[in-house]
C-alpha cells in the first residue's frame, strides 16, 4: 500500500518535469519577453528622468547667462 501511495504522489512530480523539459524554449522564451519588458520600462523611465534633468540644467545655464550679461553690462566689461 505504502509504495503504491509513493508511486502516486511522484507522478506529478514526473509529469511537470516532462512538461519543462518538453516546452524548455518556449519557457526561455517567454521568460525573456518578460525580461524584456521589465528592462524597456526602466530604461524608458530613466530616459525620462535624464530629459528632465537635461531641461532643468538648460534653463538654470541660460539664467545664470542672463545674470552675467546683467553684470557685464553695469560694470562695462566686453564679453569676450
Amino acid at each position: 500500500m505504502r509504495m503504491r501511495y509513493i508511486i502516486l504522489m511522484c507522478k506529478p512530480f514526473r509529469d511537470y518535469l516532462t512538461l519543462t523539459r518538453e516546452y524548455t524554449r518556449e519557457i526561455i522564451t517567454f521568460g525573456g519577453f518578460v525580461l524584456m519588458c521589465f528592462v524597456y520600462s526602466d530604461f524608458r523611465q530613466l530616459a525620462h528622468d535624464q530629459s528632465t534633468t537635461a531641461a532643468q540644467t538648460v534653463e538654470i545655464l541660460r539664467a545664470m547667462d542672463n545674470r552675467l550679461g546683467i553684470i557685464e553690462l553695469h560694470t562695462n566689461i566686453t564679453p569676450r
